[in-house]
């Protein structure tokens, strides 16, 4: 019998009791048993519900440091930086140029040229972008020349339309070393790091762009992050790193 069943008789005997004489004490005393045996199950029932919550917690996945190691030429930002923002972007995507465009210069003055972040970019061309991983692979390239954010900023204002013309100026326009240039874009190395991008980005759960990781930088890790996703507000983003300066 379970518990919602000894409540209605429980319920029924104590009726039964008022219309009755003190010699049916057995009849109280059972009442007194089944309550008791109630509040034993009840007990179980929320250890079992305890334990159930600490299954589910356990089952979570935990956050992992994110590597920080070698990404120096996609980096804004000073050395010594303690909170470190890392872009998942998609030179094509129009979510994307706007934040370039009204969020990026705010978070570069207040916080990335005074010391306190650093800012990492991170490539996650989609798939229906036609143009965006041939953006992605011609700003790195640019990178290899000491020219990444030039051609960040470049690709961006093309709208991430990177065509053989525009390369063809920017190389121009950079001084960059042709040749090189455009062997780094056929290089399998460089289109796996940006496989290597989206696989971090998808392990994160990102799924679109723009996205943004921001958390507390440590041996060179990202560290104790919260996940934004989509546009967001440059105050947004002074809320998170505000509350991660505070001891």
């Amino acid at each position: 019998m379970n518990w919602l069943k000894r409540i209605i008789l429980i319920v029924t005997w104590s009726l039964t009791l008022n219309g009755v004489h003190a010699e049916e004490k057995w009849v109280a005393d059972e009442i007194f048993l089944q309550m008791s045996e109630m509040r034993k199950e009840i007990q179980q029932l929320q250890q079992k519900v305890t334990g159930l919550e600490q299954k589910l917690a356990d089952a979570q996945p935990k956050q992992m440091p994110i590597s920080l190691a070698g990404l120096e030429k996609m980096t804004l930002g000073k050395q010594d930086a303690t909170i470190a923002i890392l872009e998942f972007s998609d030179y094509e995507c129009p979510y994307c140029a706007k934040h370039y465009q009204k969020v990026l210069p705010k978070l570069q003055e207040r916080y990335i040229d005074k010391g306190t972040v650093k800012y990492v970019m991170k490539d996650f061309p989609l798939e229906f972008h036609a143009h965006a991983k041939k953006a992605s692979l011609s700003v790195r390239c640019a990178g290899e020349q000491g020219q990444y954010w030039a051609m960040h900023n470049t690709v961006f204002e093309a709208h991430g339309q990177v065509t053989d013309q525009l390369i063809d100026d920017s190389i121009k326009q950079l001084k960059l070393d042709s040749k090189a240039f455009k062997q780094c874009l056929e290089s399998p190395a460089q289109l796996a790091a940006i496989e290597k991008d989206i696989a971090l980005g998808a392990g994160l759960g990102i799924s679109g762009t723009p996205a943004f990781v921001i958390g507390i930088i440590k041996d060179k890790q990202l560290i104790n992050y919260k996940r934004l996703d989509g546009v967001q507000s440059f105050e947004t983003f002074a809320g998170i790193i505000e509350s991660f300066k505070k001891p």
